[in-house]
């Protein structure tokens, strides 16, 4: 189990330029079932932390459009307060005819959220984590620079869909998982490989790049969730998700067996299996990738230099 480092000064540090989400969040997501926008990003309020939601393809200050001040100002918090009146109130904002006097100009979007935990492993049938990923995993944001690690001849890239929980959940059957589930994000992770092919251990591993938005479960059918990776413009994978949501739920199913698994918790699955030696999921420096989710929109980041 991965258990982020997120602190403010890193998110800020970080940060790419200003940049509208205006083209990677379609404004027609989220209309499937018939329900209220629910796409929920983080964006920088002042160096701070705060929670937006999607729009038209804009960012919607969401405690500002509710107008409540006990109404949570984080993701973090609308998640672990995200049953009841909570989430009633903000689909009724989102719903009103003077919602766009909440618009934030250029807003500059953050990782949507930092898991309280995060557990990636390497396949449907096993809950071992990532190789290296028991290390203290940094996590950054769409269109932020991935800085390269120094002893690395190359990067494995996974491509996963990862499911935030919203409700408490232990001992739980593969069937009633879909029920606890709060939303549906996008992963981008990495794995630092020598140039014999064995992993890279260092201190602070990889950074995880998650988001653009957490997607809500009344607006995602995650079986019917099409996916398409690409590096510097070229396809690498793409398909629905169909099985592997399936598989997904059974991963968070075997977790919570003996354990009370916590809101917040956060749970990733690469629906795109590959072989170890695929040369396909080398990645080097410089190299752009685009991960993409219709109704989630595109997770973009670039691999920084060598050291």
């Amino acid at each position: 189990m991965v258990s982020p480092r997120a602190p403010a000064e890193h998110a800020r540090a970080h940060d790419g330029p200003d940049s509208r989400v205006q083209p990677e969040i379609p404004a027609a997501a989220g209309r499937m079932l018939g329900l209220p926008e629910m796409r929920l990003v983080t964006y920088d309020r002042r160096g701070h932390r705060r929670l937006g939601a999607i729009l038209d393809g804009r960012v919607v200050d969401l405690p500002d459009a509710v107008g409540h001040p006990a109404f949570p100002a984080t993701l973090e918090a609308f998640v672990q307060s995200s049953r009841g009146t909570v989430l009633d109130a903000a689909r009724a904002a989102l719903a009103r005819p003077d919602v766009k006097d909440h618009v934030v100009k250029r807003a500059r979007v953050l990782p949507p959220l930092f898991p309280r935990s995060l557990l990636l492993p390497t396949s449907p049938e096993s809950l071992s984590p990532t190789e290296g990923s028991g290390l203290e995993r940094r996590v950054i944001g769409p269109e932020q620079d991935v800085p390269w690690p120094s002893e690395a001849a190359w990067l494995d890239y996974e491509p996963k869909v990862a499911a935030v929980l919203g409700l408490e959940t232990t001992d739980v059957d593969t069937e009633a998982v879909a029920e606890r589930i709060f939303g549906y994000t996008l992963v981008s992770d990495w794995v630092a490989k020598d140039a014999s092919g064995d992993p890279v251990g260092t201190s602070d591993g990889v950074p995880i790049a998650i988001g653009p938005c957490v997607v809500t479960i009344d607006g995602c059918d995650p079986q019917a969730m099409f996916l398409q990776a690409k590096v510097d413009g070229s396809e690498l994978a793409k398909g629905n998700l169909n099985g592997s949501a399936r598989s997904l739920f059974g991963l968070i199913a075997a977790a919570s067996r003996g354990t009370v698994l916590e809101r917040g918790d956060a749970f990733a699955l690469g629906p795109f299996p590959a072989r170890d030696d695929d040369p396909n999921r080398r990645l080097w420096p410089g190299a752009l990738v685009e991960l993409a989710a219709e109704g989630i929109g595109t997770l973009r980041n670039r691999l920084g230099p060598r050291p």
